[in-house]
């Protein structure tokens, strides 16, 4: 029959691992833990969104189309949006991806 020991150091040893965890925290919590670490907040996310060539205009720092989350959409939608992207959260220009049924080219952007 198998008994367990009791050590009287490993209550000791845990205790002084449990202070040591608890100060490291407070200490990054209140921002005087070590700063050579910092994290980086997240980000937005990119979106991609279509449009027809016809109506896509930049003018005044505002880029305006008829919008749409998908090709398809984009095809179907006949008429430019209240939308409007901000010029400089533009990641890359205009890009022809296809054409409708109706020949209508339609283009992409990313963009934040």
């Amino acid at each position: 029959m198998s008994r367990c020991i009791r050590i009287p150091m490993a209550l000791t040893v845990g205790a002084l691992l449990t202070g040591v965890l608890v100060s490291a925290g407070t200490a990054i919590a209140d921002g005087t833990g070590d700063q050579s670490q910092t994290q980086l907040g997240g980000g937005q996310s990119p979106y991609l969104s279509f449009c027809q060539e016809r109506f896509y205009e930049e003018d005044d720092g505002l880029i305006r189309c008829n919008w749409a989350v998908n090709f398809n959409y984009a095809c179907f939608v006949s008429y430019p949006s209240n939308k409007v992207i901000q010029l400089g959260s533009k990641i890359s220009g205009p890009e022809v991806v296809g054409e409708c049924d109706n020949g209508e080219k339609i283009i992409k952007i990313m963009h934040y």
